[in-house]
Parts: structure tokens; sequence; C-alpha cells
């Protein structure tokens, strides 16, 4: 029996080629199994590409969410300490008005301790991070207040905003979508302004040896504090509304990379299945090619 060498070349080239395309097939399958990926690029994921891609700016926008909130906490932590401090010093203002009335404090001493607590009131009033005055509204390159004057009001008693340098601006952050929050405390805020009163009012009691005004003094500290401790109250409630905003992200960031790792990652059983088919059919078909390959210049003239 003779054998024609057209259909011998064509059974060569033809199982050649079906070698080249499982060798791809197995190639690509290969790099699906060791990469743990279903695709080295956008070209295997078909129709899925765009969810893909929203996936990931979904991911990207949470990231930026959580680490604004994270600058935004430590701004909020630091307020709340500041305040803190604010009402302790402020309670030192009250007891040494006390004391002052009933005669305890010694009066020569009382205006260098007045201004003591003073300098305690400024500092945690200035209080800053990275060099953002967390005090001064939204002037945070700004002082709130300037520690080297003593405070005066405009009439005894009566509140006033003189001593401040920021502005009454509210700072807004938004933890998550839809969520918007004023989480600052203005350094004018009727607490402050109150005890900065009683302060004033305080130096002009002693000045003028007045216990009407001294009276007046405390209790204008014992509101202030007061007012303060509301005003931390909120504080501390903002904490909480950005603790649980990052819980809520992280939760929901750990739920969208599943979501696109099922898009993006390889069927690992089925993959390696297709793997040992193709690795067959490869062997099959270099087996054929050996026994046409194989095939001598007698076997055509037989």
């Amino acid at each position: 029996m003779s054998v024609s060498p057209i259909s011998t070349y064509s059974a060569v080239q033809s199982t050649l080629n079906d070698v080249s395309k499982v060798v791809a097939n197995l190639q690509q399958e290969q790099e699906q199994v060791s990469s743990g990926n279903a695709s080295q690029d956008f070209s295997g994921m078909s129709s899925q590409v765009q969810q893909y891609l929203s996936l990931d700016a979904v991911l990207s926008k949470t990231d930026q969410y959580l680490n604004n909130n994270k600058i935004i906490e430590t701004r909020i932590n630091s307020t709340s300490s500041a305040l803190s401090g604010i009402v302790s010093s402020a309670t030192d203002l009250q007891n040494l008005i006390s004391q002052r009335r009933t005669g305890v404090a010694n009066s020569a001493a009382f205006g260098i301790q007045l201004q003591g607590i003073f300098q305690q009131l400024a500092g945690q009033l200035n209080t800053s991070i990275d060099n953002h005055f967390l005090f001064s509204g939204s002037k945070v390159n700004t002082p709130a207040i300037d520690a080297s004057v003593f405070p005066t009001i405009q009439v005894s008693g009566v509140p006033d905003k003189g001593y401040y340098l920021g502005n009454s601006k509210d700072l807004i952050a938004s933890p998550q979508d839809n969520v918007s929050v004023a989480y600052n405390v203005p350094g004018d805020s009727l607490g402050f302004q109150n005890i900065i009163a009683g302060l004033a009012t305080a130096k002009d009691g002693d000045a003028t040896n007045s216990d009407i005004k001294l009276k007046n003094a405390y209790d204008l500290v014992q509101k202030g504090i007061q007012q303060v401790i509301n005003a931390q109250a909120t504080v501390n409630g903002n904490k909480v509304l950005f603790s649980t905003s990052d819980t809520y992200l992280q939760n929901s960031k750990l739920y969208y990379q599943g979501i696109q790792q099922s898009i993006g990652n390889t069927d690992l059983v089925s993959v390696s299945t297709q793997v040992a088919t193709n690795q067959g059919i490869l062997q099959a078909a270099f087996s054929v090619y050996a026994k046409i390959s194989a095939l001598r210049l007698s076997d055509y003239l037989k």
C-alpha cells in the first residue's frame, strides 16, 4: 500500500497546528495555576472587566476614607484630651476664686496664680497636630489665643470673644458616603468665652477687692465648665461615629475584595483538570506526529 506524500504532509501540518494550540492553552492554564489569577491581563476577563474595574474604584475610595479618617480621628482624640485639660484648669480656677473669696488663698499671690492658670488654658486652647491648630476654626495655621496677653473683657462680667484669634467656622469631614460631621470645637465657643470671662473678672475682682465680681467670676467659670463638658460629649460622640464608620469600611473592603478575587482568581480544581486533559492530548498528538515523521521514502513507494 502506497502512502500519499501530500496526505502525509497535511497530516503533519494538521498535527503541528493541533500541538501549537494545545501548547498555548496548556501554557495559559499553567500560568493560572501558578499565579492564582484567571488572566494575566483584562483580555481574559471578557465581560467582567467593567465589574472588576468598578470594584477597584470602590476599594480605592474605601482606602481613601480610611486614611482620611485616621487623620481626623487623631485630631478628635487630641481635641478631647485638650478639653479634659481645660476642664481641669477651669476647675482649678474655680477653686482658687473660692479660696480668694473665703480668705483661704493668699491675696498677694492670687494674681500670679491667675496668670499661671491662664498660661495653662492658653496652651490647651493652642493645641496643634502637625501645625494644625485644633481650636482656631478654619484658621488652622493661627493659634486660638495670644498666650502673651492676659485676656480682658469690654464689660465686666459679660463674656466676649476679644481674646480669640481664630474664626467660628466648622470643619466638616465625611467618614463615609452620605455622612458629614462637624468635628472641631472653635475657640470662641460659649464654654471658652465664659471661662476666659471668669478669668478676667476674677482679676478685676481681686484688684478692686470686690466679692460681687469674684462671685460673678466663679459663676462664669462654673457655667463654662459645664458647657465645655457638653462640647466634649459631642466630640466623644464623633469618636464613636468615626470608629463605627471605620468598622463598616473595613467590612465593606473585605466583602468587595472577595467579589473582586472571585472574578480575577483561578478555579484551581477546574483548571488543574483541564491541564491534565491537555497534557494527555498533547502527548497523543506528539505520538501521532512521531509515527508520521518516522515514515521513510520507501513507505511512499509501496
